[in-house]
């Protein structure tokens, strides 16, 4: 863990200074359109898209948000995702916070597995976004994908298995990729033998598969990109040794990745976690791999 903290602090020197005019959250230029139809008008889940203001140029950088909540629960328009949401937009950056078929609880304890239904719809929210990039002046090359816990797992899973022909079957606008170009996972699993039971098949060996389909850490290799995890130390629903296995896998695949861990931090925090100011680091992060957003110069 001592790159981790020499990591934090060349970065604190180097970069903070330089990203504080950037980080105002509350912006009142930003516009934001609430329950968009991205799955079609059959489906009861939408997303909010949070839009930078005219400041900055078109097309931009855009980013998928995707809550979390166990794959069971949760909300697009949860207090991380607004603070998400608006604190990315007003940097230039287009969020666009999705909701996904969510498992169902049964009566009795039972659950009602969606899965793939789930993979399904996150990869669709980066198709639509393709697919309608004019509409909403973003670079179609320049996406993103972000979440935390469950939604951080999605996240992963999107951005590893765009060439993965199983969970590239289902959706809408398949004639889209869904390639990301970095993935942002905070506090989500990687592997998924520890929650089996959100992801059962009618059999152990289906449900052998459908966890290994669905752990990111099948997929990852060559082909994944730049990834960065953000962990604190007293989560008890993804305790910090799951995040360090992750980056230890990173390390050994030579894969792309910055890892920050919060001393102190528990589960389910934003951009703002008591411990520690998170913007000046999300914010480079998109920066180097999607491109800064730029801004409009206008003459007096």
């Amino acid at each position: 863990m001592q790159l981790i903290a020499r990591f934090f602090l060349i970065f604190s020197v180097t970069t903070a200074l330089s990203l504080c005019a950037d980080m105002e959250a509350d912006d009142p230029e930003i516009t934001v359109l609430y329950d968009v139809p991205y799955l079609g008008s059959d489906r009861d889940e939408t997303l909010d898209a949070y839009l930078p203001s005219e400041e900055f140029a078109r097309p931009l950088p855009a980013v998928v948000l995707i809550h979390g909540g166990g794959w069971t629960g949760g909300n697009k328009r949860a207090a991380r995702e607004i603070n998400i949401g608006t604190t990315l937009a007003s940097n230039g950056f287009a969020v666009f916070s999705i909701s996904y078929k969510l498992n169902r609880r049964l009566e009795g304890g039972g659950l009602e597995v969606v899965w793939p239904q789930n993979i399904y719809d996150c990869k669709s929210a980066v198709r639509y976004l393709r697919a309608n990039a004019d509409e909403y002046g973003i670079d179609q090359t320049r996406i993103a994908t972000m979440g935390g816990s469950a939604g951080g797992h999605l996240a992963m899973l999107v951005g590893t298995t765009s060439h993965v022909d199983e969970l590239n079957q289902g959706g809408l606008y398949t004639d889209q990729s869904n390639e990301v170009s970095c993935v942002l996972n905070f506090y989500g699993r990687h592997e998924l033998s520890e929650r089996r039971r959100y992801f059962a098949g009618a059999t152990e060996k289906e449900t052998d598969e459908r966890v290994r389909l669905a752990s990111p850490d099948t997929w990852l290799g060559e082909r994944t990109p730049p990834i960065l995890v953000v962990q604190g130390t007293k989560d008890r629903s993804v305790p910090p040794r799951i995040a360090r296995a992750l980056v230890r896998r990173l390390e050994d695949l030579n894969i792309e990745h910055d890892y920050i861990e919060i001393d102190g931090a528990g589960h389910s925090f934003h951009l703002r976690p008591k411990q520690m100011d998170l913007r000046p680091a999300v914010l480079a992060f998109l920066k180097k791999h999607l491109g800064a957003p730029k801004k409009i110069t206008r003459d007096n």
